[in-house]
């Protein structure tokens, strides 16, 4: 995939992400509506924990800290993604996955900055409620599971210290 249709790819799937949350904070916040009986709902809510961790284990983690950790990480995402690029191992499986996860990432960041939290709004029954961004993420760690399965590259097979140290060589020339 071209870097051009990996950005605009990113880039469709968070605005998606985020006109659904406008619609939903606009017209449909106090909804609770069947999706699949006894399995799925539409049951929009501020979640105001930041993460998933900090909102069940009730850590009291502030704001601030979940943003600095989200522009890290995405920060990294970036940086591997574009390294992965530059060592000719980018696919479109590759470039599909990195654009879930980055899109996932940068509606996170705008969760936390723009929304004070996430408007969460499909209730998975006895368990939590999640938003499109949650989905991207697990799409991500789905076709990272299915590249490993299958082998997609040899990935299996590579030399993870070897990566490691070439990635670093790769964000050190980069300043």
């Amino acid at each position: 995939m071209k870097k051009s249709v990996f950005f605009i790819f990113t880039a469709l799937l968070i605005a998606v992400e985020q006109i659904i949350k406008i619609i939903i904070n606009s017209n449909f916040l106090h909804n609770n509506d069947v999706i699949i009986e006894n399995l799925l709902y539409f049951k929009p809510m501020f979640n105001r924990d930041y993460s998933w961790i900090n909102s069940l284990f009730q850590l009291g983690v502030a704001k601030w800290p979940h943003v600095i950790m989200v522009a890290f990480i995405m920060t990294m995402v970036f940086l591997v993604y574009m390294f992965i690029d530059h060592k000719g191992y980018n696919s479109k499986p590759v470039s599909t996955a990195f654009a879930f996860l980055l899109a996932g990432g940068v509606c996170s960041f705008v969760d936390k900055i723009f929304w004070d939290g996430s408007l969460d709004y499909i209730y998975l029954q006895g368990q939590f409620t999640f938003d499109l961004k949650d989905v991207y993420i697990n799409i991500f760690i789905g076709l990272m599971i299915l590249m490993f399965i299958f082998d997609h590259q040899g990935i299996r097979t590579s030399d993870e210290d070897h990566f490691i140290k070439d990635f670093k060589d790769y964000v050190l020339r980069r300043k």
